[in-house]
This record gives C-alpha cells, structure tokens and sequence, in this order.
C-alpha cells in the first residue's frame, strides 16, 4: 500500500493522501525516487496499535467520571432521605 504524497498522473495516477496499492515495481521505484509516494503498509500497523491504546485510555477515563458521577448521585439521594 502507497500513500500518494502529491497528486499526479500517469499509468498510475492519485491525488494526495490517496491510498493505492501498486504492483508494478518499476512504477513502485520511479514513483518513491520521484517523492510522489510513500509505503504505508508496515506504518498502518503501528498506527492502528497507537490508536487503539488511545481508544483503551479514552474509555477507561470515561468510565471514572461515570463512576464518579454515580457515585455522587447515590450520595445525593441518600443524604436526602436522611433529612
């Protein structure tokens, strides 16, 4: 998989930020030696890695403020019942 740096055109053509998967090596080679493409496939890996850790802390920091939210309104209804 390639991610088109610039737009262009040619027997393969992208515009820029498409992603493409390419076969032919010559095209492959005159493409990255012209700066027009970069290989993306071993990169989308670790990418995808880094975005499901943010993902895991993102719910786990949701997940307090309910707990503590929950926890606040047990509080509340309690001290009500008191009075």
């Amino acid at each position: 998989m390639f991610k088109a740096l610039k737009s262009f055109c040619g027997k393969v053509s992208m515009k820029k930020g498409e992603i493409k998967d390419i076969n032919d090596e010559n095209i492959i080679n005159d493409l990255l030696n012209a700066g027009y493409i970069e290989k993306i496939k071993e990169n989308i890996k670790e990418e995808i890695k880094e975005v499901k850790e943010e993902v895991k802390t993102e719910v786990k920091e949701i997940e307090e403020k309910i707990e503590k939210e929950v926890k606040k309104t047990k509080t509340s209804k309690t001290s009500k019942k008191k009075k």
